[in-house]
Order: structure tokens, then C-alpha cells, then sequence
């Protein structure tokens, strides 16, 4: 019973702030997606009562999972690369996409969020993959993406447009100051991708694009080198 009055409230929410077509096709996913994926992620938090580490709470979006038949599109295209093992989620909320990288194989996955209560909900997520998936690496880190030092092995990226543009283009100078460090095929996911242009500005590659009902949209961007002349 509970969880039907969260799916209704959910439901409620995306009908009456988008349209009902869009609230009956997310609801169905986000059902088989929390069935299938073993975690519970469903919600709409506006962040305002949540303590944060860093200063940035101006510049996040709320928080909401990434609907699941976009994650799995997204899932689906990078499988099929040549790529490492390895992804990291900026601005991972309660777990929903490092469930998924998981379940698609990744075997050492991050999450990063600046609200400790979010992390801690995405901890307990992490304690039911753990069983499901032992030879998986899964880190929480709790702290602002802005500050966060990108690591030479990291490749996958994703973001589901969790902050501001303010916040973006910190994080992918991060990214590009990574590559400098060491040359490698990078891949973001990025979810909503309202700041593309800047992906686009700071050399990367528009690979693969998904959308669907006007609002479920993903788009996957590749680089590889330093030697683009785009600056972000």
C-alpha cells in the first residue's frame, strides 16, 4: 500500500507538471525499472530542506531518477563500444543509474552527490547490488561535483542534468584537465542534456541521441584527445 500511494504521488506529480500521456509511460518504468533493478528510487525532492556539502545548492536541479527506458537506451549504445569499466554518476541521488551500469556490466562505479541524505539512501541501495553483484566495485562520494578530481582510469560519465550551467562547465573543465593528464576514449551520458552546446564547445562529438515524447531525452558525447580547439 505504501508503495502504491508513492507511485500515485509520483504519477500525480508528472501529469499535472508535463501531461498525463508522459505520467502514464513514466509510471509503467518506473515500476519494471524498480522491479528489475532491485532498488528503490522513486521520488521528487526540491532539495530545499537537505544539507549540502560546498556551496552550490543554487545551482542544483531537483532531484528525480533518470527515467529508466532512457537509462537503458543510453546503456544500450555504450555496451557496444570499446570501452573500460569503469562510471561515475554526477549528481547520483539514491543510486537509480549505478544500479543500472551494474546490470550492463561495469564492474567499478561511483556516485557522486552533495547531499549526505541522498548519498546515505544511495548507500542503502548499494548494500542490495552488493549481493547481486559481489565482483562490482561501488563508491559513494559525498561532495560537491564542482571540487571533484577526476581520476586517469574514469571514461563513462553520466549526469542527468543536475545542476546549473555554472556547475557544468566546472565539471567538464575537470574532465578536460583529466585528459591532459592522460589520453583516453571518454564517454558522457548526459540525460536532459539542456547544456549541450557546451559539450559541443568544448570539443565533444554528439555520438548517439535519444528522445521520446518530447521530454525523455538522452544524448552520448565522445572525445579523446586534447587537441580540439573548443574551450568549455
Amino acid at each position: 500500500m505504501k508503495n502504491f500511494f508513492k507511485y500515485l504521488r509520483y504519477w500525480y506529480y508528472i501529469g499535472t507538471n508535463w501531461n498525463f500521456a508522459l505520467a502514464f509511460f513514466t509510471i509503467y518504468h518506473e515500476i519494471r525499472g524498480e522491479k528489475k533493478y532491485h532498488v528503490d528510487t522513486i521520488e521528487i525532492d526540491k532539495l530545499k530542506n537537505l544539507a549540502v556539502k560546498g556551496n552550490n545548492i543554487l545551482h542544483a536541479s531537483i532531484y528525480q531518477g533518470c527515467n529508466y527506458k532512457v537509462l537503458e537506451k543510453g546503456f544500450d549504445f555504450i555496451s557496444g563500444l570499446n570501452h573500460t569499466n569503469d562510471f561515475i554518476d554526477f549528481g547520483c541521488g539514491k543510486g537509480r543509474a549505478l544500479a543500472v551500469a551494474a546490470a550492463y556490466g561495469f564492474s567499478d562505479i561511483s556516485g557522486i552527490d552533495f547531499a549526505p541524505a541522498l548519498c546515505s539512501f544511495a548507500e542503502n541501495n548499494i548494500k542490495q547490488l552488493k549481493n547481486l553483484y559481489p565482483d562490482t566495485k561501488f563508491s559513494i562520494i559525498c561532495e560537491d561535483a564542482a571540487g571533484y578530481k577526476i581520476k586517469p582510469a574514469q571514461t563513462v560519465f553520466f549526469l542527468f542534468n543536475p545542476f546549473s550551467q555554472v556547475i557544468m562547465l566546472a565539471v567538464i573543465k575537470n574532465i578536460l584537465a583529466s585528459l591532459k593528464e592522460k589520453e583516453r576514449k571518454i564517454y558522457v551520458m548526459y540525460a536532459n542534456p539542456v547544456y549541450k552546446d557546451i559539450f559541443l564547445s568544448a570539443g565533444f562529438d554528439e555520438i548517439y541521441h535519444f528522445k521520446k515524447m518530447t521530454f525523455l531525452e538522452i544524448s552520448i558525447f565522445f572525445r579523446d584527445t586534447d587537441d580540439h580547439n573548443g574551450e568549455a
